[in-house]
């Protein structure tokens, strides 16, 4: 079975797997024993006396008193690794996931991740939760939450987060070819996102239909993806829920 198919991780006996979705301003997490979806301020706060508190208790905090305010995410990684772990224990011990469990975390990271990003994401989400780690590129957890299909169609996906823009085809289900554009509000620089949608996807893996699957929390503008269908001759698709496409793919691979 390719590990980019629906149920790819599940597995009889599993109590608490979880699906994890770590972004700059937000993290997200999904685990069965809820059935719903987490979703916290990706931030951890801390006072002079030594008090800590995380999502959006960690705001009220500062909002209280002197407490100042640890982004310990930038761009899908870690940029403070003793930060990002207590913000996902905390969310661990909150989801109801006992810390002997060994159920597999399916975590999404960044197509342009470096090796040593992606070794260290894993350790802190390790360091978190326990168990196994298994890191999947966001563009293609965002692909199969919108059920495209890789097999036929020739994909390109833009997952537009905070502040960055990954342009990504994808072909024999996996990355073919990345480029990043970094920017506070995409429609600023939609011409540099069509520009590179062109070009990541110059060598069509299939015949198929030109797709073009838009995701990520700022993929909601409308102009957006009108422009961005103009500009590269592609069919669009973008989720009911954009913002929650990896997440959603990430679920899949778990769940089937």
């Amino acid at each position: 079975m390719s590990m980019l198919a629906p149920g790819a991780y599940a597995r009889l006996g599993l109590r608490h797997p979880v699906a994890l979705d770590l972004g700059t301003s937000t993290v997200r997490l999904w685990t069965p024993v809820s059935g719903t979806v987490v979703t916290e301020p990706a931030v951890v706060a801390c006072t002079s006396s030594g008090a800590q508190a995380v999502g959006r208790a960690a705001i009220a905090l500062r909002d209280t008193g002197d407490a100042k305010l640890l982004w310990p995410v930038r761009h899908g990684v870690v940029a403070d690794f003793f930060g990002c772990v207590h913000l996902l224990r905390v969310l661990a011990a909150a989801s109801g996931r006992p810390g002997d469990d060994v159920s597999p975390v399916v975590v999404g990271v960044p197509a342009t991740a470096t090796l040593r990003q992606k070794d260290l994401l894993v350790a802190a989400v390790r360091h978190a939760f326990g168990g196994r780690v298994a890191t999947v590129e966001e563009p293609l957890a965002a692909a199969l939450a919108c059920r495209a299909d890789l097999d036929r169609d020739d994909v390109v996906a833009v997952d537009i987060g905070h502040g960055r823009t990954e342009i990504a085809h994808i072909a024999d289900r996996g990355v073919e070819a990345v480029e990043r554009v970094d920017a506070p509000d995409p429609l600023d620089r939609v011409s540099l996102i069509a520009d590179a949608v062109r070009r990541v996807g110059a060598r069509p893996a299939f015949p198929g239909r030109r797709r073009l699957l838009i995701t990520g929390g700022g993929a909601v503008h409308p102009e957006l993806g009108a422009r961005l269908a103009a500009l590269t001759g592609r069919v669009v698709t973008m989720p009911a829920d954009p913002h929650l496409a990896t997440l959603a793919g990430l679920r899949l691979l778990l769940t089937g």
